[in-house]
């Protein structure tokens, strides 16, 4: 399955939009989204420890996650690619210089994007 960006920054702010910590968010809770693909980038959330997440694995090999909290690195990821227009820069930003999607160049293209912003 592949990794799917605009998923993971759906995830990463409902998560963050949770009222309090015995709150979360479940696989079934992203609209326009199969559970098990949602529940897939959940581990993978975890598993890049940006989200605290519970999941398990039915007899028929079935993951199943719900997500309760951001990281700090989590809500340092988020900080940088929450808002829409951010989040297009830095996809256009990273395109336009042929540079593949990963958690490091979009850190990193955030950033620089920010810095543009700022200087400008």
């Amino acid at each position: 399955m592949k990794r799917n960006w605009e998923l993971i920054r759906k995830i990463l702010v409902a998560i963050e939009n949770l009222e309090t910590i015995q709150q979360a968010v479940a696989d079934t809770d992203i609209a326009g989204y199969a559970p098990e693909v949602v529940s897939y980038h959940m581990m993978l959330l975890y598993e890049a420890k940006l989200i605290k997440a519970s999941c398990h694995s039915s007899s028929g090999g079935v993951v199943t996650c719900t997500a309760s909290q951001l990281t700090w690195a989590g809500h340092e990821f988020l900080d940088k690619i929450r808002s829409q227009g951010m989040w297009n820069k830095t996809l256009v930003f990273l395109r336009d210089k042929g540079i593949d999607l990963s958690f490091d160049t979009i850190k990193a293209a955030a950033a620089q994007v920010a810095s543009n912003i700022i200087s400008s």
